[in-house]
């Protein structure tokens, strides 16, 4: 804070000063304030009108923060604002036209907020200003017209669209598309000046193409779908160009067009009743008269490639060639040529939906998500009554959902979510009683949940979260008896939980967190969902029945996030471990130390000092423990957020992890001594009669070994000392502080591995080593690969969700998240990860609740700080979400693990090593495969993935059928098999192939992509995994073929590596077994 000569405050300064809440509107009262600077915090709620008052205000710098709702038009009263800063917030509506009489503006930032509409005509008034950011809005955009482009012209810098940029790419794309070099007239066209000084285009105040006459211009071949993107253009007249052929664009008729005029072409209308229906309704309409026959799949795909930007996709392999379609890049026909499935996910398609893919009339599967698609869902996509798939989610899709959807009879999966989709569910998909996975969650859909729903008998999934859903569940929902997922979360849904959902006997995760308007005790026919493994209601006034019956099935419940009814939701005492919540308790790790925290509250101001606190813990109903806490200066809070917002306001202690075990229970004493005044109200029990029980659950001890990775051609050793010191004292080691700190664990038991020889920095590469790795040695526990960052590069963690396995660079936070992901945490919604948990709590991926930390003397964590799981941050934490559903994953799957491992009998035999994945792009691949001695280990259940080994006669040898591990931090897959070889396998393996929904690759007898597995014979332990030359240096080297004095690079690393080593060859399929010495 800065003041004047006469101590008024002229400056508040502030950022990045953990504030939160909302701007108090009282800051207008500092009439002197000519700078508030509060940027990268986390305020909420809206812009205070007030500070449009303060006249002397100069900069107002508000960006990153979480402020929502407009601008208010009264800053435009702050007549001596020069810097103007809102940027990274989540403000929408359209910008107020009164900022234009900020005429000492200088610098202006709007970008990365939810704007929509133009900037105003006003602005033109800023002859001023300098820096102006407006992109990555909701819709923002600024006139395209002459005046405008001139004073953006005077600007330093500015950064924003333009509202006629779309146009622009439009018109490019009609002159490629129509022979525009050979036009008649082309003057300023593919110019860089105005569109209105473009032939024959005429433009609106935005700049926008109003009409367009081409008229009698030479324009020959095919109209480019993408016209119908000239959203405001109402006038088209082409007419008298007799080299345009083919049909006109369906997509045509979202034009609102007053006048059109294509006679003299040899254009053809689609037959299509509605878009001859919209060609009849235009009140100027000169046509050929021509109808278009059907038309051809090569004419469809065509269609497609023009309408979505085809030449800008990722791969368009073939496309628009004379090759048969099914070598198109995502095309599959059948034996008669006709196209069953689009695959062109992630490709970059942009542009309107081509109503014309419903003429593949032989269509089975449509897979267009993770591209840029723009406006409505085509209502002709009804009459592909073969389409067993439909996944067209997320892109910016507008409008609602076509009923026609629902005579897709044949459809078993419908994904649009993650779109801008609005209107009602229609009741129609009710009708569509193959459905077994239904997902339209993340639009802004209104309306109530069909009960039509309730008619598919043979769904499995039903996510209509992150929408606005209105009205009550209903009860027909309960006929689900497939159903697995019921995701409702972040609605607007009321009223109370209908009993029939207890039907759902397959149910295993019901989300219907943040619905404010949920209310009651849950019904007790809920206990019927035998499966359920979690239950997340937080966000509403939902609770649990506290009868012993409820509370019995609810604890078998994996994962319940659910208060209990009749207690206060801020209790006055609990225990904490890294964090906790006053509404729905956060399980504790047996074994790990505690921080009791007893909240004394008066019910009015008092200088009273917290008085002394006695806590006694009991297990099995006898005595455990007990403490006293003693009094503190510190005068009685009167608010349990007062009281939980500070260690200073509350009455600490630690409670060592002997005592912190399954079965406790506690009773809090406050001032037992009888000091205080009763008229304060202070509670002198807690709880006020009987005990407060503490969930507490035993996992193992973490099992870690840690698997140093060197580059053959840059060894940095340094990497070895790092792996060891983690090993030697893993209570202290600074590398594994967070993993302490944040993941539910009690103990670590890390081994250091051996040091790798390997050929790559790439992580999905590391982690699959690191899986052979474990696989062949048939290790225990979790392995964790490391690597210097400053070798790595780019991407600095990978994990296997749920799994055992992943790759980091060496850095203590990266580690702990990527063991969050092994404990099968998902991203947290926050950075732009991927793949975000849709069952996360809070939207900006904040912790939402008090953390602690126990290093260095113990600190709170506030609740804005971002989860462990998110890419937000620093700082960082876990959340009461996250550390409970890694301690439920940890109890599930470990518990009993250590005895297992210890008693396996197996011994190592001759298997053949097969491993691979799914890579980032899609595509299934296959690592070189091996003939070694390692213990047996095949799929434990059947999946959607196979491997088949074949002879050269087609015989086959084996096949497996299997489900990969999720990778985490990337999109991809993996698995690892050791597969007992049998002796008359010797020489008769010819191929192996890997299949599955994303297609199929095989490697045989012609694959040549060296690759050496370099190990201990005695041990079986990994020490080197080579590709390319390396693998062959290595080979060299282990025949004999290189004397180690002669070594350098990779075979210089082998030699210089202690023990005996064996070095494995393979190129793909591995003809015999090749070992050297």
């Amino acid at each position: 804070m800065t003041t004047g000569a006469n101590g008024r405050v002229t400056g508040l300064e502030l950022p990045a000063s953990d504030l939160i809440g909302s701007i108090p509107p009282e800051l207008a009262r500092l009439s002197h304030l000519e700078t508030l600077n509060l940027e990268r915090n986390t305020l909420s709620g809206s812009i205070p009108s007030e500070l449009g008052g303060l006249r002397s205000l100069r900069t107002l710098v508000l960006g990153v923060n979480d402020l929502t709702g407009s601008i208010p038009p009264e800053l435009g009263d702050a007549s001596s604002l020069e810097d103007l800063r809102l940027r990274r917030n989540e403000l929408s509506g359209a910008i107020p036209p009164e900022l234009g009489n900020l005429t000492n503006l200088r610098r202006l930032g709007l970008n990365q907020n939810l704007f929509t509409g133009s900037i105003p005509l006003g602005f033109l008034h800023l002859q001023r200003l300098r820096f102006f950011h407006f992109a990555d809005n909701g819709g923002l955009c600024i006139s395209g017209s002459a005046v405008f482009a001139e004073w953006l012209g005077r600007f330093d810098v500015y950064d924003g669209p333009l509202c006629n940029e779309g146009d622009r790419e439009v018109l490019r794309a009609l002159y490629e598309a129509t022979g525009g070099t050979t036009w008649t007239g082309s003057d300023g066209w593919l110019g860089e000046g105005n569109l209105a000084e473009w032939h024959g285009v005429g433009t609106d105040s935005l700049g926008r193409v109003a009409e367009m006459d081409l008229s009698g211009n030479g324009l020959t071949g095919r109209l480019p779908a993408s016209l119908a993107q000239l959203a405001s253009m109402t006038s088209l007249q082409i007419n008298g160009n007799a080299g345009l052929t083919g049909p006109l664009p369906l997509a045509l008729s979202a034009l609102s067009l007053q006048e059109f005029a294509y006679g003299g072409t040899d254009l053809c209308a689609p037959s299509d009743q509605a878009f001859r229906d919209w060609l009849a309704g235009i009140s100027s309409h000169e046509g050929t008269g021509t109808e278009c026959s059907p038309p051809s799949d090569r004419e469809v795909l065509e269609i497609l490639f023009d309408a979505t930007g085809g030449t800008d996709w990722t791969n368009a392999t073939s496309w628009l060639t004379d090759e048969p379609l099914g070598d198109w890049s995502g095309v599959t026909t059948d034996s008669d040529g006709r196209v069953v499935a689009l695959e062109l996910s992630g490709n970059n398609l942009s542009g309107g939906f081509p109503p014309e893919i419903a003429d593949l009339d032989q269509l089975r599967e449509l897979d267009l998500v993770f591209n840029r698609l723009t406006g409505p869902i085509p209502p002709r996509l009804g009459g592909l009554t073969k389409l067993t798939t439909l996944d067209i989610g997320p892109h910016q899709l507008t409008g609602p959902i076509p009923p026609e959807l629902g005579d897709l009879s044949s459809l078993s999966f419908l994904y649009i979510g993650w779109s801008d989709l609005t209107g009602p569910i229609p009741a129609e998909l009710g009708g569509v009683t193959g459905l077994r996975w239904l997902d339209l969650g993340a639009n802004d859909m209104t309306g109530q949940v069909p009960t039509e729903l309730g008619g598919l008998a043979s769904l499995q999934l039903l996510h209509l979260d992150r929408n606005r859903l209105g009205g009550s569940i209903p009860p027909e929902l309960g006929n689900l008896a497939q159903l697995e997922t019921l995701s409702l979360r972040e609605n607007e849904l009321t009223g109370s939980l209908p009993p029939e959902l207890g039907e759902m006997a397959a149910l295993r995760l019901l989300y219907l967190g943040n619905n404010a308007g949920l209310s009651g005790a849950l019904p007790s026919d809920l206990t019927g969902l035998a499966a359920l493994d979690e239950l997340h209601l937080t966000g509403t006034g939902l609770c649990a029945p506290t009868d012993e019956g409820f509370q019995k099935w609810l604890a078998d419940v994996g994962l319940a996030r659910v208060r209990p009814c009749g207690v206060d939701a801020v209790s006055s005492a609990y225990l904490t471990q890294a964090v906790q919540s006053t509404a729905i308790p956060v399980p504790l790790v047996a074994g790990r130390d505690a921080l009791l925290r007893v909240f004394v509250t008066a019910s009015s101001a008092t200088d009273e000092g917290i008085p002394r606190v006695r806590a006694t813990f009991y297990r099995d109903g006898l005595e455990t423990h007990a403490v006293d806490i003693p009094g503190s200066s510190t005068p009685i809070p009167t608010t349990l957020a007062d009281a939980e917002g500070s260690l200073a306001m509350s009455a600490n202690v630690t409670i060592p992890g002997s005592v912190i075990q399954p079965g406790l229970e506690f009773v809090i004493e406050v001032d037992p001594d009888g000091t205080l005044d009763p008229g304060l109200g202070v509670a002198s029990r807690i709880p006020e009669t009987g005990r407060a029980s503490v969930q507490v659950e035993a996992v193992p001890v973490l099992d870690l070994t840690v698997v140093p990775f060197l580059r053959a051609q840059d060894a940095d050793s340094s990497i070895v000392e790092i792996a060891r010191s983690m090993a030697a004292d893993p209570d202290t080691d600074e590398m594994l502080a967070d993993t302490r700190a944040m993941l539910p664990v009690h103990g670590l038991d890390v081994k250091a591995h051996e040091p790798i020889l390997t050929s790559t920095t790439n992580v999905s590469r590391l982690i699959g080593e690191t899986g052979l790795a474990r696989r062949m040695e048939g290790g225990t526990g979790y392995y964790m690969g490391i690597m210097p960052e400053r070798v790595v590069g780019g991407q600095s963690g990978i994990a296997s969700l749920g799994g055992r396995v992943g790759f980091s660079v060496a850095d203590p936070f990266v580690i702990a998240h990527e063991l969050g992901h092994n404990l099968s945490l998902l991203h947290a919604p926050c950075g732009g990860a991927g793949g975000p948990d849709r069952a996360f709590p809070q939207e900006n991926g904040s912790i939402g609740v008090w953390g602690y930390d126990a290093r260095g003397g113990g600190a709170l964590v506030a609740p804005h700080v971002r989860d462990v799981m998110s890419y937000c941050g620093p700082p960082r934490w876990i959340s009461d979400f996250s550390f409970a559903r890694a301690l439920s994953h940890r109890v599930a799957r470990e518990a009993g693990a250590t005895a297992f491992a210890a008693g396996r009998l197996a011994a190592p035999r001759r298997t053949l090593v097969l491993w691979g994945g799914v890579d980032e792009q899609g595509s299934p691949f296959l690592e070189p495969s091996f003939v070694a001695d390692a213990l047996p280990s095949v799929p434990r259940a059947p999946g959607d993935y196979r491997l088949v080994g074949l002879t050269a006669s087609g015989d086959e040898l084996f096949s497996l059928s299997f489900d990969m591990e999720e990778l985490a931090d990337v999109d991809g897959w993996s698995f690892a098999f050791a597969l007992p070889a049998r002796d008359d396998w010797a020489g008769a393996l010819e191929s192996i192939t890997l299949s599955g929904p994303e297609g199929t690759t095989t490697m045989d007898r012609t694959t040549d992509r060296p690759m050496a597995i370099v190990r201990d014979p005695d041990s079986g332990r990994l020490r080197g995994v080579l590709r390319g030359a390396d693998a062959l240096q290595a080979r060299a080297i282990a025949g004999g073929l290189l004397e180690a004095a002669d070594a350098t690079g990779v075979a210089a690393e082998l030699s210089g590596m202690a023990g005996s080593l064996e070095v494995l060859f393979s190129r793909g399929v591995p003809a015999a077994v090749e070992r050297r010495r």
